[in-house]
């Protein structure tokens, strides 16, 4: 056998060869996909719960404070008043504590020879801003509410040319008096005298006469 035929035979039987291993794996049927073969079909993850589901129900510490109610809106109305003071001077003034009520009574003394006219008083709500009647300074008046007496027709000097009236332009409440909280003098002019008065709670003012005295009696109400 020459070289080149030895050639061809050598080549023969490798092809041979390589078409018998491709029929051979062609009709192998039996063999399965492999667990774990990466072209297996993923599995869906579930997202793990890491709290409720529904809204926590709010504890006492966090639920909102609902508004305290004021006293001023239980306080009695105060009607304005008028009347005819005991004379034309005023000359103390005193603030007490009682049982159920604070009271301020405005003494007067014995009245001028010769009167400008009958002296009358006037009560009534004072509103803001509070001010000095002759300079118009403010007042920083103590109190929920806030009144105002004044008396007219009065005698500022007296015969001999001293003030009439000679008691503190300024009480503040004491531990003597639950509802008070200030009595102050805004006004002492041309024969005009007039208070404020700042009280706290649902009180009732009533404004009464009693000999030469004229009583502001403000009764407690509830919770006062």
């Amino acid at each position: 056998m020459t070289h080149v035929n030895r050639l061809r035979l050598s080549a023969s039987s490798g092809l041979l060869v390589t078409a018998l291993l491709v029929v051979a794996c062609g009709t192998d049927t039996g063999s399965a996909t492999p667990t774990g073969s990466p072209f297996a079909t993923p599995t869906a993850s579930v997202p793990t719960t890491v709290g409720p589901t529904t809204a926590p129900t709010p504890t006492a510490s966090s639920a909102p404070t609902p508004p305290r109610a004021s006293s001023s809106a239980a306080a009695c109305v105060v009607e304005p008043q008028t009347g005819v003071v005991p004379s034309d001077r005023l000359t103390a003034l005193q603030v007490l504590g009682l049982p159920g009520r604070d009271v301020v009574r405005f003494e007067f003394s014995p009245g001028s020879l010769t009167p400008a006219g009958p002296p009358t008083e006037s009560l009534e709500v004072a509103l803001p801003p509070f001010t000095e009647g002759a300079s118009g300074l403010p007042i920083d008046l103590t109190g929920e509410h806030a009144l105002q007496v004044v008396f007219k027709g009065m005698s500022i000097m007296n015969d001999v040319g001293q003030p009439t009236f000679s008691g503190a332009r300024q009480i503040l409440g004491t531990d003597l008096s639950r509802s008070l909280r200030e009595v102050i003098i805004f006004d002492e002019s041309e024969g005009q005298i007039g208070w404020y008065i700042g009280y706290d709670g649902s009180s009732c003012v009533t404004l009464s006469r009693e000999g030469d005295t004229i009583v502001l009696a403000i009764d407690f109400g509830p919770g006062t």
